[in-house]
Order: structure tokens, then C-alpha cells, then sequence
């Protein structure tokens, strides 16, 4: 298939045609950049922590991001959570750390073992041994959200930098309608939350409008040294279950992953407006934002014996 803006090969077929390695390059940057701008994720002044697990997805976002804040001036770093999943985080935060060094990018590594005394495997066989029906993705994503907020804080970030893509995003609307509740819904965005707190660093998603296949490609194109796998533990989750069957509907019916994120931005802001009300309050014991007495992590904690 030839491109349809220079009619060279095309590398890429999108929704409205295909596309050569320098327009599609293009596109995609352009495409990024202006998700920043339209939707004012951050400005000049902002100190940027970008959230890299060293895969395709952190690792495009960090490029683009990190350019343009060199451009300006501007403080980045990136920030790697590893879970202690061998044989995937510790190659991936390999690849990270590289392309950190590679690029000038100061990144900070903090470990589940460092934090909690144990890997994500050890604690699951912790939850096993108790009893506690938890999945792997639930206690990992629990336990993640709160490091990146932690040390984000710590090293003085004023945004979180997050690689989210389309599809993330188009699963992610689907599982809130199913099981999360509308109240999850109304935090989403390219820009996440409801109401400021300053015990939570805002999030930011640059990549909010991309699809995997265009991140993929693209890291592909530029010739990033990626880990092109998913988590071993993923195919267990809710989300692959809620991935699978949309990706079939997409392949039945081109764009309808477009079309979801596209009808939802267009009800957020009403659900912003409806549980915008009232402070947000604190955990009782580590003092972080909850609407809990006691943080889903503390009470996670407490239910493995970890201190």
C-alpha cells in the first residue's frame, strides 16, 4: 500500500490510510504534542516525573516528553517501580536505564523489596498462605500507584508523566462501567482526577489518543531496544479479559475503540462536575488521600503482616 501523503511504501495501515516511516513518524509526534497543548497537560514550569517500566508504551512517552522539556529547559526524570517479576521488569528497567543514560535523562529506580520487605511474587505467596483473595494485577497496581505517587512527591515532581495509550484507556472505560462505578469514570481523561490534593501528584497522558499498534510501531521505526512482551501475569487479569473481547469488536468494526474514548470525553466533564464536591480526606495511618478511614494500601498491608 502506498502512503497516502507522499505515495511512497507505506509502513502502517491507519483508519484513514496508509502511511511511510516519515509521515507516519511524523503524524505521531505531532499527534502527542498536540495532545499536551490541546489539553494543557503541563506547562513550562512544571517538574516532570515520567512513570517508565522500560516498555514500548513509557519509553515513547519519556522520548517525546523529555525533548520537549529539554527544549524548554524544563525538569524531567524518570521514575522505574520494579515489582520483582524475573525475567520481565528486571530487563525491561535494564532497557530504561540504558536509554536514560543514552539520552541524559536522570532516573530513580525504587523495588517492592525495598519498600515492603518483599517482591510482588512473595507477597502473593503471602496472600496465598493467608487466604486472601486478591489477584496479582490488583496488589501490584495497588502497591505501584502508591510508589510512583510517594517518590514523585519526594523528588519534588509536579506531574506524572504516565504512557497510557488508546487502548489502555478504551479498556479501562469499560472496566469502570462494568465493576469500577462512575465515580472511577470521572478521574479518567488525559489529565486525571477529579479534585487537587497536595498529597497527589496529578497525572498526565500524552499518549491518550494513540493506539498500541501506532506506539509500537513508532518505537519500532526509531529503533528502540524494547521488551515487545506483556507481564506474565497479565492473560490472568480482568483487563485481558476486557482486552480481548475489544480488540475482536475493533477488528469486526474499525474505529470503535476511537469512537468509545471519543463519546466518553464528551460525558466527562459532567461526571467531573457531579463528584467534584467536598475534600477529599486521609488515611488514618500514613496520612495519604483516601475516602477510607484506612487506605486500601494500609488495609492490604495489614491483611499480608506487612509493616
Amino acid at each position: 500500500m502506498a502512503c497516502i501523503l507522499c505515495k511512497r511504501k507505506s509502513v502502517i495501515e491507519l483508519q484513514q490510510g496508509g502511511l511511510c516511516r516519515d509521515c507516519f513518524v511524523r503524524y505521531f509526534e505531532r499527534k502527542v504534542y498536540k495532545t499536551i497543548r490541546r489539553h494543557g497537560l503541563f506547562g513550562k514550569h512544571d517538574k516532570l516525573c515520567v512513570a517508565c517500566s522500560g516498555g514500548k508504551d513509557s519509553l515513547a512517552v519519556l522520548h517525546l516528553v523529555s525533548r520537549l522539556a529539554k527544549k524548554r529547559g524544563q525538569k524531567i526524570f524518570a521514575l522505574g517501580i520494579d515489582e520483582g517479576v524475573k525475567g520481565y521488569r528486571d530487563k525491561q528497567l535494564e532497557d530504561m536505564v540504558g536509554f536514560c543514560e543514552e539520552h541524559g535523562i536522570d532516573c530513580v529506580i525504587v523495588s517492592f523489596e525495598q519498600e515492603f520487605g518483599h517482591t510482588i511474587e512473595q507477597l502473593m505467596g503471602i496472600a496465598s498462605k493467608r487466604g486472601l483473595e486478591i489477584s496479582q494485577c490488583a496488589l501490584c497496581g495497588i502497591l505501584r500507584r502508591r510508589l510512583l505517587n510517594k517518590y514523585a512527591k519526594e523528588l519534588g515532581a509536579t506531574r506524572i508523566v504516565v504512557g497510557h495509550n488508546l487502548d489502555d484507556e478504551a479498556q479501562t472505560i469499560m472496566m469502570n462501567l462494568f465493576k469500577g462505578g462512575m465515580e472511577l469514570a470521572a478521574r479518567m481523561g488525559p489529565s486525571t482526577g477529579v479534585r487537587r490534593h497536595p498529597g497527589l501528584v496529578p497525572r498526565v497522558k500524552p499518549l491518550y489518543f494513540c493506539t498500541e499498534l501506532e506506539t509500537s510501531t513508532y518505537t519500532k521505526l526509531l529503533g528502540f531496544k524494547v521488551l515487545y512482551k506483556r507481564c506474565p501475569y497479565r492473560k490472568f487479569s480482568y483487563r485481558a479479559y476486557v482486552a480481548r473481547h475489544l480488540d475482536g469488536i475493533d477488528k469486526d468494526y474499525k474505529g470503535t475503540k476511537t469512537s468509545l474514548i471519543q463519546n466518553f470525553l464528551q460525558i466527562l466533564p459532567m461526571l467531573k462536575k457531579r463528584y467534584s464536591g467536598g475534600k477529599i480526606p486521609v488515611c488514618g495511618r500514613c496520612g495519604e488521600p483516601s475516602k477510607r478511614a484506612v487506605c486500601v494500601v494500609c488495609g492490604t498491608l495489614d491483611k499480608l503482616g506487612i509493616k
